[in-house]
């Protein structure tokens, strides 16, 4: 007997992991579990590094493209409006000055003005949209810039139309803290090399898109990097050198290309974040601009990611809502039999 080796409990054998099918996630949605919240938990502290001690901003993914989106709006907006301009407007005088406008342009202009050094004002911030119009339930470019972030779609947009200013120039600079190899290689599309190393420097750290940027009304600097474990740093020493208006993007390139993998990057991802395929080939950065293709990847996206993170919330509300009642039902039934019977 002694000699006999003594057998595992078969129960307690870890089935092996198929790295074929690892990422492969379930398509009934459940509700919620604690399987899910864990896992969730794990993620959390995987990709992001939260500290207590942060003196600097924070930006979701999701809120960056956002923002991207709202962007490519007033700019598409403002080329019909410059288009739609009557010949008359677009001629110049002899001499050589600027056509004059009619009165009633002058006016909307000065009440413009007016309504933007109202504290009170709202004619740069639009409702967001009802249900599951995606096109109306973003929130405006003014909103996302002072912090306001995702909106929620379960909101019903006022009677109102929406009134949004239109922009002469991008309202966020982008600024990749990695090295400039890896910025070749792989970086946002429409982000500037920023090497970390440019902060140890006494003097001229600084770019003149940042001087041109640093807390400016109306405009935004986010920094990122692969995994937040640069740009954490970075940001911290910028906020103690003056800049109150920068956003670290969370997650970084990691979370990006997890949650938009298309469209929103120009080059080869990292093996870091994801190995090469067999017969692919490593593309260089290259791309400065969003295309229209990439846009529309975009939206389709952003749409996608709301949707579900709306009927995430409701299905844990109604989780919450069905074991309520399930322990109000047992109640009502153990008191009902825990009642003597009446006997005359």
């Amino acid at each position: 007997m002694s000699s006999m080796k003594k057998k595992g409990n078969p129960l307690e054998k870890k089935i092996p992991v198929n790295p074929k099918y690892k990422d492969v996630k379930p398509v009934v949605d459940t509700g919620a579990s604690v399987s899910k919240f864990m896992r969730d938990i794990e993620e959390k502290q995987l990709n992001y590094r939260y500290r207590p001690d942060e003196i600097f901003k924070r930006m979701k993914i999701t809120t960056f493209v956002q923002l991207l989106i709202q962007v490519a709006d007033i700019t598409a907006q403002d080329e019909d409006d410059t288009e739609n301009i009557p010949p008359s407007m677009v001629k110049t005088h002899e001499s050589g000055e600027a056509p004059s406008r009619p009165d009633t342009a002058v006016a909307d202009d000065e009440l413009q003005m007016i309504h933007q050094d109202s504290p009170n004002s709202s004619s740069t911030v639009a409702e967001e949209g009802d249900g599951i119009a995606m096109d109306t339930a973003r929130s405006t470019l003014s909103s996302v810039i002072q912090g306001v972030g995702e909106i929620d779609i379960e909101q019903q947009s006022g009677s109102s139309p929406k009134v949004i200013q239109s922009i002469d120039t991008c309202p966020y600079l982008l600024l990749d803290v990695r090295e400039e190899d890896e910025f070749s290689r792989c970086h946002l599309i429409r982000a500037l090399s920023y090497p970390s190393a440019m902060l140890s420097r006494s003097v001229n750290y600084e770019t003149k898109e940042m001087l041109s940027f640093k807390n400016q009304r109306g405009k935004i600097i986010i920094l990122y990097d692969e995994d937040e474990r640069i740009a954490h740093k970075c940001a911290t020493t910028l906020v103690q050198r003056g800049y109150d208006n920068l956003f670290l993007l969370s997650g970084g390139l990691k979370v990006a290309y997890k949650t938009f993998p298309e469209g929103l990057m120009t080059g080869t991802v990292p093996s870091s974040i994801s190995p090469l395929k067999k017969g692919q080939i490593a593309n260089s950065a290259t791309k400065t601009k969003f295309s229209e293709d990439d846009m529309t990847l975009l939206r389709t996206k952003h749409d996608d990611v709301l949707i579900a993170s709306h009927s995430g919330r409701k299905s844990t509300a109604s989780s919450r809502v069905g074991s309520v009642s399930q322990m109000s039902g047992r109640t009502s039934a153990s008191g009902t039999n825990s009642k003597p019977v009446f006997k005359p």
